[in-house]
């Protein structure tokens, strides 16, 4: 490892190997990637085990893509991109709908009485809508849902759905945690969709994948890295960044033992903001803000039984609280390859939770049989094979989402105001470097900008002028 570099980049997502990629195509500068897991690829990895292939959850690249992003990917990775029909599943008043949530099939699933208190509600308050005035009105999740959707179908589905996903009281959760993450349903729309549903054949919905795993597309730019002298070091801890002298100066070890000091003429970070922030400075004003940004964690269960899902498809959704987990994957749907044996099935149980609460600190054994009786009860398995608990693991993850509760916009821009001041040459980046719940080529699609913005010759400053528009992306789900 050498003394200096032009570059540090924090952190081997797809973001920051995205702009290491664009930024050694173009300049022979010295860039160095620190991460503090044992390999590259952040929330996009695949990790190998029991001969077997794992995501970190259920990962896809959508339809909807760039056609240039879905062309970088086939370049880079390590296997070949696949194409499959998607066959998401909801569960919902005890059957299983199409996902995404078509509307005419949302209140089919509710029952005749339910679809009719959801249309009175939502008439009554469109209606109230119209003839008031509500812009004094807070806007958070729950004011905005009962206004657009009506209250009783807030009551029975999104009311629950927030305080399951968000870990909060709805009251708490901003408007652009609905506009970023929730799918929209309404007896208009409802109309719209059974209309389309009877005159458009063959309306499937697929999306890409790669043979072997997500993590096969990070692996290959680290690839292409590892051939361009850029270096990668991975099992970083104790990350410290100070100044000396006007020489910039970052410190770090890793678990082995080994400690560096290294300067650098530019900082990239990916890492989440607020602990950029704390790193920089101690400033109690500043820390403070930093310290309310909050995130929403998974606890990650991979059990295994000798069973198929009695349903078609590859992901089955659980908004409803009585189910422990939010998302279950099934690995050998999305690619055959992913599962190297005929002895049992991969269940990825997706449970949200936050670090330290209960769910975070369920011990193995009793996560494991929670999310088996929570499959039997969902009735997507029968329960009658038992689980091989041999090959059973858990991965906890603490900053998966972005908690935007009311308020947030407000302290993130502090805080971007306050290293926008302070420091003119570190840039921050990313999902978690902007605070942002995007989708792969969205994280891609920003290390790449960054990396054009510096080769351009602009300062860190004018890359903080794009933070809002990346905030307008869309989540797909």
């Amino acid at each position: 490892m050498k003394t200096k570099y032009k570059y540090i980049i924090l952190g081997a997502g797809v973001s920051g190997l995205s702009t290491a990629y664009e930024l050694s195509r173009t300049n022979n500068e010295d860039i160095l990637i620190l991460e503090k897991d044992d390999m590259v690829g952040g929330l996009c990895k695949t990790i190998s085990k029991n001969n077997s292939y794992y995501d970190l959850g259920s990962h896809r690249i959508h339809s909807q893509v760039p056609e240039n992003f879905l062309g970088f990917v086939n370049q880079v990775s390590t296997s070949r991109v696949i194409k499959n029909i998607r066959g998401g599943k909801l569960r919902l008043n005890k059957s299983f709908i199409t996902y995404p949530i078509k509307s005419f099939q949302f209140f089919i699933s509710l029952g005749f009485i339910d679809f009719f208190l959801c249309s009175f509600s939502f008439i009554k308050y469109r209606l109230k809508r119209f003839f008031t005035n509500n812009n004094h009105q807070v806007q958070n999740y729950e004011t905005y849902l009962i206004n657009h959707a009506g209250k009783h179908a807030y009551k029975i589905f999104y009311e629950p759905y927030a305080k399951k996903v968000w870990g909060c009281e709805p009251h708490e959760i901003s408007v652009n945690a609905v506009k970023k993450r929730v799918s929209m349903t309404s007896p208009l729309s409802f109309i719209k969709e059974i209309i389309v549903h009877f005159f458009k054949k063959n309306n499937y919905n697929y999306y890409y994948y790669l043979q072997q795993g997500i993590g096969d597309f990070a692996k290959g730019l680290e690839n292409f890295l590892l051939k361009k002298n850029v270096e990668i070091a991975t099992n970083i801890t104790d990350i410290q960044l100070t100044d000396v002298s006007q020489t910039h100066q970052i410190q770090f070890s890793t678990i082995s033992g080994n400690s560096f000091t290294v300067e650098y003429e530019n900082l990239i970070s990916t890492i989440p903001i607020e602990e950029l922030i704390l790193k920089l400075t101690k400033e109690k004003e500043i820390t403070e803000i930093a310290k309310k940004l909050r995130w929403r964690g998974l606890k990650l269960v991979y059990i295994h039984v000798n069973e198929e899902p009695k349903y078609k498809g590859e992901t089955f959704y659980f908004p409803e609280v009585k189910y422990i987990f939010g998302r279950v994957s099934i690995p050998k749907r999305f690619s055959e390859d992913m599962l190297n044996t005929s002895d049992y099935i991969s269940y990825v149980c997706e449970v949200p939770c936050s670090e330290g609460d209960e769910k975070w600190n369920m011990k193995p054994d009793e996560i494991y049989n929670r999310c088996f009786n929570d499959l039997v009860k969902a009735k997507l398995i029968s329960g009658q094979n038992e689980q091989i608990t041999k090959n059973n693991f858990c991965i906890n993850l603490a900053k998966v989402y972005p908690l935007y509760t009311v308020g947030w916009q407000n302290n993130f821009d502090r805080l971007i105001d306050w290293l926008r001041e302070h420091y003119d040459y570190v840039y921050s980046s990313g999902k978690c470097g902007f605070f942002l719940h995007c989708n792969m080529d969205h994280s891609v699609e920003i290390g790449q900008k960054l990396a054009q913005h510096i080769i351009s010759g602009k300062k860190p400053a004018e890359w903080n002028n794009n933070i809002k528009d990346f905030h307008n992306y869309k989540l797909r789900d």
